[in-house]
């Protein structure tokens, strides 16, 4: 028996998988570089926003009080419901969000006053 078919099968073998490992090969780099390229999530604590007041809230919008809970309950784990204000931390600092109580068509809306000490003009 000779060896001179065997050489040739293991040729072609390998012509075969060559293209096979580096398109996994750049199918694994390319998925990579895409999670890598992400940003890192911002750090926050448990006890603070996940983002600024300023960006969910504006001020002067008006809000039902379940629609009002929900946005923040969203952005914030342990936000502070006080009578009038809405107590939040982010970034290491308090943010009190001002609250005016709006009744239109017998149901009482909230109006954002202030956030942050930045009022309505």
């Amino acid at each position: 028996m000779t060896t001179r078919g065997l050489r040739f099968e293991a040729g072609i073998a390998f012509r075969d998988a060559l293209p096979r490992v580096l398109g996994v090969t750049f199918t694994l780099a390319w998925m990579l570089l895409i999670v890598t390229n992400h940003p890192p999530p911002p750090f926050t604590s448990r006890f603070e926003c996940g983002s600024d007041p300023g960006e969910f809230l504006r001020i002067g919008e008006i809000l039902e009080p379940s629609s009002l809970f929900f946005i923040v309950t969203a952005h914030c784990s342990n936000a502070k419901y006080v009578p009038g204000w809405i107590e939040l931390r982010y970034g290491g600092a308090r943010f009190d969000v001002e609250l005016r109580s709006v009744p239109i068509g017998g149901a009482t809306y909230y109006q954002i006053r202030s956030i942050g000490g930045v009022a309505m003009p």
